[in-house]
């Protein structure tokens, strides 16, 4: 018998280590895009405005993290504003994908900058707000499969890449939580309808990617077409299918006039990733390439695509992974006139493939596509593995998965450390 609450207090124990050494492990700067992505919260918080795309890159990106972040800024800022200052040491930019540190700290440089970790530990804390949205949605897709949910958790959760990006400065977190409530609307529903909270989870989908982060348009999408077909073949919603999208019209038109410029921005966005390609994009060593580096940056390559897993572990897990999804697909298929919780799986099927299928597809626009794109889909994709290795294991094995999946990943994480970050990444406070 599997006691859940002492597993879920252990996963949730171990997710915050492994997130905390990591934020510690790594120095500031070195997770990708994070001076970038401070500047813009600190610029707001210093000169109350934000900055412009030529001044910063990331400015382009919904706007929700870095107003939410600058108040952080702020709240350092009355206390000593050292704190929270914007100071990056000498760097050398050709050490991009390379395994040494981009950023030059010294014992005679070094800075502990409060304001950037204090963003780390709260992106970690909405990495576990995630996990825990993602937990209730596995309660309701696996019922009676206790052993299948906590592995599925353990899976997500101690993901070496995943702990790594939840614990660095980024939108990245925010769209990983978004993912996850609209994951777990997207399973409620079918259980438990209700046309408010169809309404309402409708909304989220439209509104969520353009605050938070675009990663999240897939799951939206997803979840738009669950809504849809749901009400469209009942005939006593059909009003409301009417109802949400009148709704949705009229919820994005009052956000287009209050926040034009991220509307447009947003759209300008989606057009180029949608109908742009790259001069190589369908040359097999592109592909090849493009496939290779979603992988790799799923399972754990930290920094500027400099340190990663050995690629045999890679290997292993994503043949693990596609095992897994395999298996699964050809159960599904086969209950699909005897599940009673088939528009539940269904469900989970669409947010996952739609999310594969999106970053893939970016990678045909800009070579700038990672495996971290695809976490706000991580709930889904990982039941969708562990599914799969549960429906053909022994019943003896499957309260033994947690255990197993548990020491895989943090075995993972621990060979990270030791083989790469530790030797690279120099770390005068820790000394």
């Amino acid at each position: 018998m599997v006691n859940e609450r002492r597993w879920l207090a252990l996963i949730f124990a171990l997710y915050f280590l492994l997130a905390f050494g990591y934020s510690l492990l790594m120095p500031i700067w070195e997770a990708p895009d994070e001076p970038a992505h401070y500047h813009l919260a600190w610029h707001l918080a210093r000169k109350d405005r934000y900055p412009t795309y030529e001044r910063n890159y990331e400015a382009n990106q919904p706007h929700a993290y870095y107003y939410a972040a600058s108040f952080v800024i702020r709240a350092l800022d009355e206390f000593n504003p050292k704190f929270s200052d914007y100071y990056i040491p000498p760097h050398q930019a050709r050490n991009y994908r390379k395994p040494v540190a981009m950023f030059n700290w010294t014992s005679t440089n070094y800075r502990f900058l409060l304001g950037v970790y204090s963003l780390r530990w709260i992106n970690i804390l909405f990495g576990a707000l995630a996990l825990w949205l993602n937990w209730k949605s596995f309660r309701l897709l696996a019922l009676e499969k206790p052993g299948l949910r906590l592995a599925a958790l353990a899976l997500g959760a101690l993901t070496p890449q995943y702990l790594h990006i939840m614990s660095s400065v980024s939108n990245d977190a925010l769209g990983t939580l978004a993912g996850a409530l609209l994951f777990y609307l997207a399973i409620r529903f079918p259980r438990e309808p209700s046309n408010l909270l169809g309404l309402l989870s409708l909304l989220f989908a439209v509104v969520l990617p353009f605050i938070t982060k675009l990663t999240v348009l897939p799951v939206s999408v997803a979840v738009l077409v669950i809504f849809a077909w749901k009400w469209f073949f009942s005939p006593d919603s059909k009003r409301w299918l009417v109802f949400s999208g009148l709704a949705v019209l009229l919820g994005a038109g009052i956000f287009s006039i209050l926040f034009p410029e991220t509307i447009q921005s947003a759209l300008s966005e989606i057009k180029w990733r949608l109908f742009s390609f790259r001069k190589n994009a369908f040359t097999y060593k592109y592909i090849k390439f493009i496939l290779s580096q979603i992988i790799w940056t799923y399972w754990g390559k930290v920094g500027w695509l400099a340190i990663g897993l050995h690629a045999y572990i890679v290997n292993f897990l994503t043949a693990l992974g596609l095992t897994g999804m395999l298996l699964h697909a050809g159960r599904f298929i086969r209950s699909r006139t005897t599940d009673p919780q088939f528009n539940q799986w269904l469900g989970t099927w669409m947010i996952g493939v739609f999310t594969l299928l999106a970053v893939f597809r970016n990678g045909l626009t800009t070579s700038a596509t990672q495996g971290r794109f695809l976490f706000p889909a991580i709930g889904a994709l990982s039941i969708l593995m562990v599914a799969g290795w549960h429906s053909v294991l022994p019943e003896r094995i499957h309260r033994h998965l947690p255990v197993i999946v548990t020491l895989l990943m943090v075995s993972c994480t621990l060979i990270l450390w030791q083989s790469g970050i530790l030797p690279a990444y120099y770390q005068p406070f820790l000394e």
